[in-house]
């Protein structure tokens, strides 16, 4: 059988990072700064590594070829890894960008599309976001406010507090804002097209290419609406209180409040990403897995196959699987 493990982090240094990741959850080592931690990957851009147990050092990609039983019974041997999950410090803010969704991709990008979910570590005061638009605007003016860098004028803008969810489906024009720490689960795709980046040059003082023309074949100028399609509020259950903060075709997300030990079954049908946003715990699973330590910022990795297993201690947990 197979068995749980924790996984290495790929870490990356875009010039929106701080250092929060670095400094407070161990992150990155040798970096200057790190914007991104990739905490459950396996794609070509940032694949992870098994951090423990016998496949230590193997890229978690080729587990996931080796074992697509690992992934769900329907996850078959060449099918790319569903998900991607992220911790993400925005000490600058992140450009004005737009994903498309699976159709577009394929036909345009030969890759799949990218809805995404964010939860709200930690924020400075005052912090904010922008999510789709303030009203519903013709096609022609967004086109033209993209083209002429006035966009910003007609997004909506929302502070954030910390604990904060915000639903982002393929299509909705965004941008985390300054001073932000978010965990963000995501289809597996690291497609962006960039609206407005405030005329930023990159590391080589190039100006940071934008994509206005895909961006507005695939923007919805509309309203959003930040509350994920089966979200409900935290109920308690033996060992602490659980939050459903997305129930969608393409993920499933919770958060968990652990206070004790908690109980669960990971069964054929979707793998468990447990990612530890604070405290200490300790994973068991009933298959007989030796003990693992969870500490704020572990990513553990629970199989398909794995059945019933324990977290046991205090902390905070975001809980992520396939959709149903």
């Amino acid at each position: 059988m197979l068995q749980p493990f924790r996984l290495k982090a790929v870490c990356k240094d875009y010039l929106w990072g701080g250092r929060r990741l670095r400094d407070l959850w161990g992150k990155g080592s040798g970096l200057d700064v790190v914007a991104e931690s990739w905490e459950l990957s396996a794609h070509p851009a940032g694949d992870g590594t098994i951090a423990d147990g016998p496949r230590l050092g193997q890229p978690f990609s080729a587990f996931v070829s080796d074992h697509p039983e690992a992934v769900s019974d329907r996850q078959k041997r060449d099918d790319p890894f569903p998900l991607l999950v992220k911790l993400i410090d925005a000490a600058k803010p992140l450009s004005i960008q737009v994903h498309p969704d699976d159709d577009y991709a394929a036909r345009v990008e030969g890759g799949s599309g990218k809805t995404e979910l964010w939860y709200v570590i930690d924020c400075d005061p005052g912090a904010f976001l922008y999510l789709g638009f303030e009203r519903q605007t013709p096609r022609e003016e967004m086109e033209r406010r993209m083209r002429d860098g006035t966009l910003v004028e007609i997004l909506h803008r929302e502070q954030v507090q910390p604990g904060e969810c915000f639903f982002i489906p393929a299509g909705t024009v965004h941008a985390i804002g300054a001073g932000i720490l978010i965990a963000e689960v995501q289809q597996n795709s690291d497609l962006t097209y960039r609206v407005d980046d405030y005329g930023r040059r990159d590391f080589s003082g190039r100006l940071r290419e934008l994509h206005l023309d895909k961006a507005i074949d695939v923007s919805r100028p509309v309203p959003a609406d930040r509350e994920a399609p089966g979200a409900r509020g935290a109920v308690s259950v033996p060992g602490g209180t659980l939050q459903v903060l997305a129930e969608t075709p393409f993920f499933r997300v919770g958060l968990l409040e652990l206070s004790g030990v908690w109980r669960c079954v990971a069964d054929e049908t979707s793998f468990l990403s447990l990612l530890c946003l604070g405290g200490a715990a300790e994973f068991v699973s009933d298959s007989g897995v030796s003990s693992l330590k969870a500490l704020r910022g572990s990513s553990i990795f629970v199989p398909a196959t794995t059945g019933p297993f324990s977290l046991s201690g205090q902390g905070k947990f975001l809980i992520s699987s396939l959709g149903r």
